[in-house]
């Protein structure tokens, strides 16, 4: 009681104003929106083109360390599964530092990691350098990235980004025949030390996502018994602030507002409360709330079961080729045909969901089908030019749940929850695919073909597919109940 006495007889003055009303900027739809679409897809261009050539890459190291194809293909899953695991931590650092602080940093991490990767000396030093290192730098580069594209756009935004995320199949298509043609010229460390170069240009592109002005602002004016002069504060509204001399919280309904002063003269009879609200501040920064909607759940599951299966492809399916008796320049260029065609699919996929008459679940749907059902069958391709069509066919396939996922999630759950909602799904990626690779690669070693690592794949994927088809149901049945409270 004596603390908030204490508080109570510091206040003097509040008084709230709005800045003409509604003072929200709306996205550009354009304009210099276009200028970071064309950013983000370079730096995705980079960041996955050299991710998924990684098969090329681990399959020179695998010859050069003599180790087994399973051990090998860790490196791969932790790569993948550190990316997604971040997923969370660098959607709330998005929130806290901005978009273009966090893409900048990740190009730094990505860049040390491959550097470090030429002086490896064996693939358990990849562990770390590749693993670790690299991973966190394809998730603070790409989840900033996907979600911070939408935002410079509103009709457009299905293709813008498509677009950006057309990078992906750009970059497996151009760094393909690179990779090769490096591990060729200057073998696997002199790859590892051009690739770092490289990478680094991604901090330029990502200094380009200028951030845009909060949407809902109004402007508080607090004058405290201190100081005679007025210190004015732009607050976002529902929102959560404070600092070491003052606390504010303000309420979207209504213009009521709390405020306290002089917490450090009773930050001993304070310090409990004052550590829940940090604790609550956490909580609200990554909104665990989305775990409450069955809508949010079902695509978790589904997510999980897709990751299992989604990498195999990439990882091995060069290598099937060449255990066929086809050459390493042709078998690279499968990785070009699916990444060529996954590009042109995320173009028309982006342009197909901003038609209001095309369900972007049943394309999300459709997909997953296509591509779980494509990769079982992938050992009955038995010919080179057989696996070109089953190249072509993937790509177009895989490329509608890339653009569709951060659309979904915007329609069923809403904007404001897309960030967070994206970084949680991303965890469930990641730890699929710290088990899916690996496990493919232990067929492979028990087996002697890659045969057994695609039907697994495949299934996964498949069922996956199976998950998300009641998901407009659920989510209709849990909006209305939402209506209701």
């Amino acid at each position: 009681m004596a603390c908030r006495k204490e508080i109570n007889s510091d206040r003097r003055q509040v008084e709230q104003k709005d800045d003409g009303g509604n003072s929200s900027d709306v996205a550009p739809d354009g304009g210099y929106g276009w200028i970071v679409t064309a950013a983000s897809f370079l730096c995705i261009l980079i960041s996955d083109g050299i991710l998924y050539c990684f098969g090329l890459i681990l399959s020179e190291a695998e010859r050069i360390f003599n180790e087994p194809v399973a051990k090998v293909a860790w490196v791969f899953s932790i790569i993948n599964a550190i990316s997604y695991l971040s997923g969370p931590i660098a959607s709330a650092l998005s929130n806290r530092f901005g978009f273009r602080a966090v893409i900048i940093t990740g190009s730094v991490f990505g860049f040390l990691g491959l550097a470090t990767s030429s002086l490896a000396q064996s693939i358990d030093s990849l562990f770390l350098t590749l693993g670790l290192l690299y991973g966190i730098a394809t998730c603070l580069v790409f989840t900033p990235i996907i979600v911070g594209v939408g935002l410079y756009f509103d009709k457009r935004r299905a293709l813008a980004t498509g677009i950006a995320v057309c990078g992906s199949g750009a970059g497996t298509f151009i760094f393909a025949p690179v990779v090769n043609w490096l591990l060729e010229t200057y073998a696997i460390r002199g790859t590892f030390l051009i690739l770092s170069g490289i990478y680094l240009n991604c901090a330029i592109l990502g200094s380009l996502m200028i951030p845009l002005k909060p949407q809902r602002s109004k402007r508080i004016e607090l004058v405290t018994q201190d100081s005679a002069e007025m210190v004015t504060k732009p607050l976002i509204m529902e929102q959560f602030q404070w600092n070491t001399k003052f606390e504010l919280k303000t309420q979207d309904q209504g213009n009521s507002i709390k405020s306290s002063y002089s917490i450090k003269q009773c930050v001993d009879r304070s310090g409990l409360k004052l550590a829940e609200n940090s604790l609550w501040n956490f909580v609200q920064l990554f909104k665990f709330s989305l775990f409450r909607s069955p809508t949010f759940v079902v695509i978790c599951f589904s997510s999980f079961f897709q990751s299992f299966g989604w990498l195999v492809p990439f990882m091995y399916l060069a290598a099937h080729a060449v255990s066929m008796g086809i050459s390493k320049e042709e078998a690279s260029f499968l990785l070009s045909v699916v990444g060529i065609c996954s590009m042109i699919g995320r173009i028309i996929n982006g342009w197909l969901s901003d038609h209001p008459k095309v369900s972007v679940l049943l394309l999300n749907n459709i997909g997953l089908s296509i591509s779980g059902l494509l990769i079982i069958f992938c050992p009955f391709f038995v010919s080179y030019h057989l696996l070109v069509i089953f190249s072509i066919i993937l790509g177009l396939a895989t490329s509608c749940t890339a653009v569709t996922r951060p659309i979904l999630l915007g329609e069923m759950l809403g904007m404001e929850n897309v960030n967070n909602a994206y970084g949680f799904m991303l965890v469930f990626y990641g730890i699929a695919t710290l088990f899916g690779t690996p496990v493919a690669g232990l067929l492979y070693d028990s087996l002697g073909d890659y045969h057994g690592a695609f039907y697994l794949a495949g299934s996964s994927v498949l069922l996956s597919a199976l998950i998300c088809y009641p998901l407009g149901t659920i989510n209709r049945r849990e909006k209305k109940l939402n209506s209701r409270k």
